[in-house]
């Protein structure tokens, strides 16, 4: 069952019961329900982009979701960085959809995974299956009638939080920023390269204190923001310094344990769960 949401002024948004079920998702954002990790996919135009497939809980399978939701091919699935919770079903995905594009940090030999999952994906590049695009600023990838943008060079840091890979989708007027797990000190160094004024806005790093720091949601100046987190996770996200930091600066907000998928359509500052 879908319910609506409307903005607030400083806190969560609230719910409204009588909205009838979402059948048209044409030009959304949605933030998958996936428990301790984090997936959102992106429809523009009937065309779709994925950033990230991990799964740790939650209420929504993702191979199954995109099904529901039509999916034949990806043009763009952007792994933002090789934590578990952002790549668990990611195999699942490239077995299952046409995929176009792969974007992954650029990582030095010390920050590369040496895992299967990793190793593959170069070499079914190879073979033709889909194309491997190393992040690098600048880089752009048509989806629809949007455009997805990688913001930022991958950051070779220790903490592999920090070479996930920034991307934005715009759309006309709309704006989505999605830094993954991205931490306050590199989002420091990155606030020149960031848009302002943006629609959507996900939560770093799963709502950690570590991230979303109040610097970079100024300049953002998100019109909401979406947190994925399971619930009664081991981490304690989303941390209480971001909520509150979100409610002292007005920024509506949804968790994902809470609301189930969040949707929110290009065209309207009007939010759907699932």
């Amino acid at each position: 069952m879908s319910v609506c949401l409307l903005f607030t002024a400083c806190t969560a948004v609230e719910q409204q019961s009588s909205a009838p079920p979402r059948t048209d998702f044409a030009n959304t954002v949605t933030m998958l329900d996936v428990g301790q990790a984090a997936c959102t996919l992106i429809e523009s135009d009937g065309r779709f982009c994925l950033i990230d497939a991990g799964k740790s809980g939650g209420s929504t399978d993702i191979v199954s979701y995109l099904t529901e939701r039509n999916v034949e091919k990806l043009d763009v699935f952007v792994i933002s960085h090789f934590h578990y919770d952002h790549t668990s079903h990611a195999m699942d995905v490239i077995r299952n959809f046409d995929i176009g594009t792969v974007i992954i940090p650029t990582l030095t030999e010390e920050n590369k995974p040496d895992s299967y999952f990793y190793q593959s994906l170069a070499e079914e590049s190879a073979q033709g299956f889909y194309k491997l695009e190393y992040a690098s600023q600048g880089l752009q990838f048509p989806v629809g009638g949007g455009t997805l943008t990688v913001l930022a060079d991958t950051y070779n840091s220790e903490n592999i939080n920090d070479t996930s890979t920034v991307v934005s989708f715009t759309k006309g007027d709309f704006v989505y920023v999605n830094t993954a797990d991205t931490e306050a000190d590199r989002e420091m160094e990155i606030i020149p390269l960031m848009p302002q004024d943006i629609d959507f806005l996900t939560a770093g790093h799963h709502g950690s204190r570590d991230a979303s720091s109040e610097e970079f949601l100024q300049h953002l100046n998100p019109r909401f923001v979406g947190i994925s987190c399971g619930e009664n996770n081991e981490y304690g996200h989303p941390h209480r310094a971001v909520l509150d930091r979100l409610k002292a600066m007005g920024i509506p907000y949804s968790i994902t344990y809470e609301t189930g998928n969040i949707v929110y359509p290009m065209d309207t500052s009007q939010i759907t769960t699932e």
